[in-house]
């Protein structure tokens, strides 16, 4: 899938594989909702919004883009406060994408979320963790990333998780940043493993760490 990687809006090509994802499984009603946007126009949905559809944007950082289709809500993310915030605006439980990207409680926030069945799933993973451990940061709302290695969670943590909520892996981005996930039962692709998709994290330098 490496060949759709293409960068429009977001940061290492999200853009190409989630325009082929929604050309392979189709949409529904056009919604994406994006957990950790940063306050630039650089993140994983921008460029579907620029397309028409109606985009949920929800960052610590208040973010300047306006536009008739997004709702941008300024709020610190947490696990026990994810489900009021999507009833804040009434999100529905079924959208087209959802995107996660929070540098630490993304796991949490995601297994907190179990009720809402996006068709397309992206997650920031932590690459520095070798394709077989498994590592979740421990949950910590007032966690802001310190530029460190034992923030958020292990591919095969976020792999495991998904999978029990009826979700399976299909790929990784080749810098090693953003992993993909499907809702098994449009899945034309198939289930891949962490041997099959793993990347390391680009900026780590140290040999993938291991529980071994």
């Amino acid at each position: 899938m490496r060949e759709y990687e293409r960068r429009v809006t977001s940061q290492f090509g999200e853009d190409g594989i989630i325009e082929y994802l929604i050309n392979t499984v189709g949409v529904t009603n056009k919604i994406a909702v994006e957990i950790g946007t940063g306050t630039s126009k650089e993140n994983n949905t921008h460029n579907l919004l620029d397309k028409g559809w109606r985009v949920f944007w929800f960052d610590l950082l208040k973010n300047d883009v306006r536009h008739d289709q997004l709702v941008s809500t300024v709020a610190t993310v947490t696990s026990t406060n994810v489900v009021e915030l999507f009833d804040q605006q009434k999100i529905p439980s079924d959208f087209d994408l959802l995107s996660i990207d929070i540098d630490g409680n993304d796991y949490h926030v995601r297994k907190a979320l179990a009720a809402y069945k996006p068709r397309i799933i992206v997650m920031e993973y932590n690459g520095a963790y070798d394709k077989d451990t498994e590592y979740v940061m421990p949950l910590d709302d007032s966690y802001r990333w310190r530029g460190d290695v034992r923030f958020n969670a292990s591919l095969k943590s976020l792999q495991l998780l998904n999978d029990s909520l009826g979700y399976d892996l299909v790929y990784c981005t080749s810098q090693g940043v953003n992993a993909f996930f499907l809702r098994k039962d449009i899945n034309p692709i198939g289930p891949k493993t962490c041997n099959d998709v793993y990347r390391k994290l680009f900026w780590y330098k140290g040999q993938p760490i291991t529980n071994k």
